[in-house]
């Protein structure tokens, strides 16, 4: 196949801009700067549950990991990969995570050479600076997964087809038999590791053969068929596909990912993809406006061909209008896939960061276009025209770099963006344990990350997905052996989506705290006999309707850091349209507050809206007995409130005044031992 050249504009492509020694140059201080945005801060934040699964399958021999892939919903590739790396710097977070990180910088440079080779220097220079900085890359180059190789990857083939389809495309003999042995052999090796790094690299794969055929069937329509050029793609594609042939039936039966089944606006989505790409994740629709009109605007002015795109020798690459669709390509097919099979939820807004090369390369491509059309202003020397080119592209890349900063910013610092902290847990938990206690997982795969930071001891992780017998047969045991339970809620919607271990433990067990850590939620709860009627009978009622017949308080002295059990026996006269909560404190002599619990009846399972009237409701709540607090006596009241206001109901017991709260007695704390 033969394209006849384009003309070559007078304006030049910015061949003159970036000479090749001084492209190598510019280049390495990006990378450079890519490095340090990516080693900056990396061991800030604890794994999180993923991370956690990644360092303890590196841990495992080579064998292990490629039978634990097998019934993953992801290839052994990164693991094995990491494997390496950690016999090489260890199992830290700063180690294991430096892996990312050179897949990270490999990106930038990877995506770099896409843009020179698509256009020239000054695109592919740019499109570095973009990558260097681009938010959603630094995030992805600083977890413990295979993202980061993912995206090197796919920047990786998707320069050897380009580079496949000009070379098949030039008009050098020498060239044209060189390219068909050693660009589709390259081609295979890389695209083979992509399909074994993660499964969504398929949709890359689909994408290049789609730019693959508009080119072919093209040149076909044009009277330029080239068999060979066929061939030599085939090989390449031949060749991955041998490669990856190993793995194919496993991969065809692999659990993979089902529908996101979620509802969304199709264009909201789309506008949510080009912020994730923008900005990355650390910034809301709202606040990404100014980025995402910015990208969309860049992204316009880059498929507007502009000036012909030529290498610094002079040799011609494909034309401009064919590589922009072909990038347009990149862009569309992974994305229509990636809608088409109904993925679009948060979580897997990591998958499109194979969109990112094509991306960051197009709108490197609208900086460049835009520079040489604001340099024609005016009667300006050749010279002044190449000193406006290069002031347009820095004013523009700092203007940049400010619309990343607030998304950077977050992203190292702002507590609502920071992984789930069970480094911090694990601590918390290691400082309060003692003889006695239990921890419970309610997600079984919450148990690589948890005891990669806290030893595997008197640690339970419950069923998957569990039944009424299977969390009762799970959880009596542990309730009849320890007195403290600590349990890990994470991941609710999938492992237990009918609440069955919270359930249980809420009529079985007493609640004494929730604290989160990110999304991982600590509960601790307290062992005890369960009362099935009150030992004390009250009569008080709280607000017009609801009547707190009798309670149940556990004998005998606590210590601290006990949970003391509190059951509590409410009826409703009539339908109760609020949702109300109870709390339960522990005051000192002096009245002061010493410990509380708040939450909705039931453990939040059984609100006051759903009370049945002349039904009783059986309320079990533990408070904690501080573990700095002093021996002595201490009075335990109970009060309910609407948690919109706070405001107080009012407790009154018939020929009594009325109060806010109701004295349930006193409990003696021992001094600790």
């Amino acid at each position: 196949m033969r394209d006849e050249p384009e003309a070559r504009s007078s304006e030049g492509s910015g061949v003159a801009d970036v000479s090749p020694r001084f492209f190598v140059v510019l280049l390495v201080v990006v990378l450079s700067l890519a490095a340090g945005l990516r080693f900056y801060r990396l061991d800030a934040q604890s794994f999180w549950n993923d991370e956690g699964n990644s360092a303890r399958i590196a841990e495992r021999p080579l064998p292990l990991i490629v039978e634990g892939a097998a019934g993953d919903i992801h290839p052994p590739g990164y693991y094995l990969v990491l494997h390496a790396w950690h016999g090489l710097f260890g199992q830290s977070e700063f180690a294991l995570r430096s892996l990312s990180v050179a897949a990270g910088v490999a990106l930038v440079a990877l995506t770099s050479l896409l843009g020179r080779h698509c256009f020239d220097e000054t695109t592919g220079l740019v499109a570095a600076v973009l990558s260097a900085l681009s938010p959603f890359a630094i995030y992805y180059s600083q977890e413990a997964r295979m993202y980061a190789l993912l995206g090197a990857l796919s920047a990786a083939s998707s320069t050897l087809a380009f580079r496949t389809l000009g070379q098949l495309s030039e008009e050098a003999p020498s060239e044209r038999g060189l390219s068909r042995i050693f660009l589709p052999a390259s081609y295979a090796l890389v695209t083979a590791a992509g399909l074994y790094t993660h499964y969504a690299f398929l949709f890359v794969v689909l994408g290049q053969n789609a730019v693959f055929a508009v080119w072919w069937v093209g040149s076909a329509v044009r009277g330029r068929v080239d068999w060979p050029a066929l061939a030599s793609w085939g090989a390449g594609q031949l060749g991955a596909g041998i490669l990856y042939l190993p793995w194919v039936p496993t991969a065809l039966d692999a659990a993979g990912w089902s529908s996101a089944g979620t509802d969304y606006d199709l264009g909201l989505a789309v506008v949510d993809v080009v912020r994730v790409l923008a900005v990355g994740l650390t910034q809301s629709r709202g606040e990404a406006t100014a980025a995402v009109v910015v990208a969309v605007g860049f992204l316009v002015v880059g498929v507007w061909p502009g000036a012909e795109a030529r290498d610094s020798r002079g040799a011609r690459t494909l034309p401009v209008r064919w590589t922009i669709t072909g990038l347009l390509i990149l862009l569309a097919v992974p994305l229509g896939l990636f809608f088409g099979f109904d993925l679009f939820k948060p979580a897997w807004l990591k998958f499109l960061i194979v969109l990112l090369p094509p991306f960051h390369v197009l709108v490197a491509h609208g900086v460049r276009n835009a520079a040489i059309w604001l340099s024609r202003i005016g009667g300006l020397s050749g010279l002044q025209r190449e000193m406006v080119r290069i002031a347009v592209i820095a004013a523009i890349l700092v203007a940049l770099c400010a619309l990343f900063l607030p998304s950077l910013t977050n992203l190292y610092f702002d507590p609502s963006y920071a992984r789930d902290d069970y480094r911090q847990l694990a601590r918390d938990l290691e400082d309060r344990r003692r003889p006695g206690d239990a921890i419970v997982l309610n997600a079984p795969n919450q148990w690589e990350v948890f005891t990669y930071y806290y030893p595997d001891r008197d640690v339970y992780p419950a069923p998957y997905r569990p039944g009424p017998e299977s969390a009762s047969s799970f959880l009596e045991p542990l309730i009849d052996q320890y007195e403290r339970l600590f349990v890990l809620y994470w991941g609710d919607a999938e492992s237990d989506p009918k609440k069955r271990i919270e359930s249980w433990l809420a009529q079985h067990a007493y609640k004494a705290a929730d604290e989160w850590y990110g999304d991982v939620r600590l509960a601790t709860y307290g062992a005890a006999p369960l009362p099935p009627a009150p030992t004390v009978l009250a009569d008080v009622r709280f607000g017009e309707r609801i009547t707190l017949k009798g309670f149940a308080i556990s004998d005998g002295s606590f210590a601290p850091g006990d949970v003391v059990p509190v059951t509590i026996f409410w009826e409703a006269a009539a339908a109760v349209t609020e949702s109300y909560k109870v709390s339960v404190q522990l005051l000192d002599g002096e009245g002061r507050l010493v410990s509380q619990m708040d939450t909705v009846p039931g453990d939040g399972l059984t609100p006051t809206t759903a009370w049945e009237p002349g039904s009783t409701v059986v309320d079990r709540c533990g408070v904690l007995v501080p573990r700095e607090v002093a021996a002595g006596q201490y009075s335990l009241l109970v009060a309910m409130y609407d948690p919109g206001t706070g405001q107080r109901l009012s407790a009154e017991r018939e020929g009594e005044v009325a109060t806010d709260a109701l004295v349930l007695g006193d409990i003696v704390v021992r001094a600790a031992n």
